[in-house]
């Protein structure tokens, strides 16, 4: 009996040390669950835009794809860069959300800001992010105007050193509007410590978890 009684308060103690534990555990992490969705780097060639779009739709059920097609809630304006984003953003979703299904060689970003716009619609699902493995970046949304984003480009470069994009800056090619601005945006961004609303620029910003850096071009991250 007593051997018994010896063995139930052994468990007993096992059980309450194994409750602290998970409990410490669950204090210090930093996981925490946000919804996310994907969409194509700024400075993605049209190629690259338009192999990501056909693999896409090819590899999702067809109808997902419908939206950006002519007439379709998701068709204007007509940018390769917004039909290459939806189309991958789909593909994100419909695979479950893992890093991986936004990679597309490199050429996708994680997103934390919902870049739906008018009557297009980006579905969006929960994903588990570590705060303390990543980073947050500020870049140019896909549905963004360009005369919108050419007033994001005069009114961070009037408060920021934007010289990288500058004709022989690192960051100066692809010589796209919405890629320059995605550099100055962030530039913005980092400078003003993060605050999401450092990220709206009239809602044409997208705050994301991957890091938009290519080639030479080191997107600053603080």
């Amino acid at each position: 009996m007593a051997k018994a009684e010896s063995s139930f308060s052994i468990l007993i103690l096992f059980l309450l040390q194994l409750q602290f534990f998970y409990k410490g555990q669950a204090e210090a992490s930093t996981v925490e669950w946000v919804k996310t969705w994907c969409v194509a780097k700024t400075s993605t060639s049209k190629e690259a835009l338009q192999n990501n779009l056909d693999y896409a739709c090819r590899n999702i059920n067809a109808m997902d794809c419908t939206a950006i097609q002519e007439g379709g809630p998701c068709s204007e304006p007509n940018d390769l860069l917004l039909y290459a984003s939806f189309a991958m953003n789909a593909y994100y979703q419909a695979k479950g959300r893992h890093y991986w299904n936004c990679d597309f060689s490199n050429s996708g970003l994680i997103s934390l800001t919902d870049p739906s716009y008018g009557s297009c619609t980006y579905e969006g699902g929960e994903t588990a992010v570590d705060d303390s493995n990543s980073g947050k970046w500020c870049v140019a949304s896909p549905s963004a105007s360009d005369d919108q984003i050419q007033a994001n480009i005069d009114f961070a470069c009037d408060k920021v050193d934007c010289s990288i994009i500058s004709s022989g800056g690192v960051c100066y090619e692809p010589n796209t509007v919405k890629n320059r601005a995605s550099v100055a945006m962030n530039l913005y961004y980092q400078q003003t410590g993060q605050a999401d609303t450092s990220c709206d620029f009239n809602g044409s910003g997208n705050i994301i978890r991957t890091d938009p850096s290519y080639g030479d071009c080191k997107f600053k991250y603080s």
